[in-house]
């Protein structure tokens, strides 16, 4: 299980902070790993959004999937999938998303690590001119303890290669993520 809650604040015209939609997914993956690991499984979203900005106000499902490689201190992967609503504020138009998350990763034994990771969409829904949101850019990050708690705190810039007019031209973004580590016996 991979449950994602963002917290964004968008600049004007349209300024808002706040909560986005809950996402939630669900991998089935083999149960002997190896370098290669994928995963498939549901993922669903639940219009939690703090303002209409930040959300969809729809509940939307569909399928996912991923394909990880790590070795040494690589760490390369591709998630992507699918959204379509099925319920919510119809007056919000219907979702209808390919997502597509590319990783590529470089760790160092300090726990610092830099990454390129975009999160590419293409909205179903939308004209042609405004359906792509194609980001370029890269992130840095270190993983660390607080008592027993392991995290990851990372801080990136992306600029917008293609994106929706009227929509932003470049995202700073923040995460802290919590990690609850599998032990491997």
């Amino acid at each position: 299980m991979q449950p994602s809650q963002s917290v964004t604040y968008m600049p004007s015209p349209h300024e808002q902070f706040g909560l986005n939609d809950l996402q939630t997914s669900f991998f089935l993956t083999p149960s002997i790993a190896s370098k290669w690991i994928w995963g498939v499984g549901p993922i669903f979203e639940f219009p939690t959004a703090t303002g209409k900005q930040l959300g969809t106000g729809r509940w939307s499902a569909g399928p996912t999937g991923a394909l990880i490689y790590s070795e040494g201190p690589w760490f390369n992967g591709v998630l992507a999938y699918q959204l379509m609503s099925f319920a919510g504020d119809r007056r919000r138009g219907s979702v209808n998303v390919t997502y597509i998350e590319p990783d590529v990763s470089y760790n160092l034994e300090s726990g610092w690590y830099a990454q390129i990771d975009p999160p590419i969409s293409y909205d179903w829904t939308a004209d042609m001119k405004d359906a792509w949101v194609l980001p370029v850019g890269a992130d840095i990050g270190r993983a660390f303890s607080v008592g027993p708690q392991a995290l990851s705190l990372q801080l990136g810039s992306y600029d917008f290669l293609k994106h929706p007019e009227g929509g932003p031209e470049w995202m700073i973004r923040a995460q802290i993520t919590f990690l609850f580590p599998s032990r491997r016996y």
